[in-house]
């Protein structure tokens, strides 16, 4: 789950606890037009739809909400930006995150702007960006609380491009200076493919300098070769495995979290803050978090099933 600083955290919280969640009619579906909704009702539906999770209907009410000048603020423009990664819909969150970063440069919350604008280049394939980015991020931000995690998304835009060495180096720093970070057990994931695919090519180049041309060398370089390309399809398969059986745990936590009655979320509206009980922001600031850690879950499961296809495509085109 992509961290938060605690002052951005509570003030996202104190949004999401001061919106009528319940209207006296259902919640508009995704699918509606919201011409006719108005921008402060539509931004009660948006908080409402990124505290559960509803990444297309939060975008799509908070661009309705972005109309009215009084509600485009940093904060409902943060939102937008992240619903948009959790929706995966990447060209329109890069060209969110530079009208934030022009409109609200000062803002605590740029930092995390220019974080997600760095991850949505290279889901974009524009790995040569997105490193730039990144890295400015990291020179900027040194004791930052997504600094590992920037490393690590620069690391995978060299992987991407074939530059394991360079990959590999970064891999490292994310395992060895921030062991207790969200991104080592990926990091570590990735560091077995380049070593997997060091072993690889180092046979290539064995039987090349040897000039080996027996059948039975070509034979034992072809079977280490399948065995590897074995190891690695079986690895990414208990990869996606477990992802899995953690988005069924998150999906039954979601599932059995109380859903707030609509006189009650109301009331909640019209008294102030300091009445708004201690356990009631516990248990919404664990839903909401429950939420995107399901999202990032499912983002990453996505990955790796696209990668095992491509193994499992390579391996049958041998």
């Amino acid at each position: 789950m992509e961290v938060l600083k605690k002052h951005s955290v509570f003030c996202l919280c104190l949004l999401l606890l001061t919106v009528p969640c319940a209207i006296a009619k259902p919640a508009l579906s995704v699918s509606l037009s919201t011409s006719s909704v108005s921008a402060e009702s539509a931004y009660r539906q948006a908080l409402v739809s990124y505290r559960d999770g509803d990444w297309n209907s939060a975008t799509l009410f908070l661009r309705r909400a972005l109309t009215d000048a009084s509600l485009s603020t940093a904060d409902a423009w943060f939102m937008l930006v992240n619903s948009q990664m959790y929706a995966q819909d990447y060209r329109s969150a890069l060209s969110d995150c530079d009208t934030f970063l022009t409109r609200f440069s000062d803002s605590p919350l740029a930092p995390y702007v220019q974080y997600q604008k760095g991850r949505a280049l290279h889901f974009l394939n524009r790995n040569d960006d997105a490193v730039i980015v990144l890295s400015d991020f990291c020179h900027q931000n040194p004791g930052h609380v997504l600094y590992a995690s920037a490393l690590y998304w620069i690391a995978e835009c060299f992987f991407d491009d074939y530059g394991y060495d360079t990959a590999r180096s970064l891999y490292e720093r994310v395992v060895s200076e921030f062991p207790d970070d969200e991104k080592v057990s990926d990091a570590q994931f990735k560091l077995s493919l380049i070593a997997q695919h060091e072993r690889e090519e180092k046979l290539l180049y064995l039987l090349k300098m040897t000039g080996e041309e027996s059948l039975s060398a070509r034979e034992e370089y072809e079977r280490q070769l399948r065995q590897y390309q074995t190891d690695d399809i079986t690895s990414l398969r208990r990869e996606l495995q477990t992802a899995s059986q953690r988005i069924a745990e998150l999906e039954a936590e979601l599932a059995q979290k109380p859903v707030t009655s609509a006189s009650s979320e109301t009331a909640e509206y019209t008294e102030t803050e300091s009445s708004t009980s201690y356990s009631d922001d516990t248990d919404k600031n664990e839903l909401q978090n429950t939420a995107r850690s399901l999202a990032e879950l499912k983002e990453k499961a996505d990955l790796v099933e696209r990668l095992l296809i491509q193994r499992l495509s390579q391996q049958q085109g041998q």
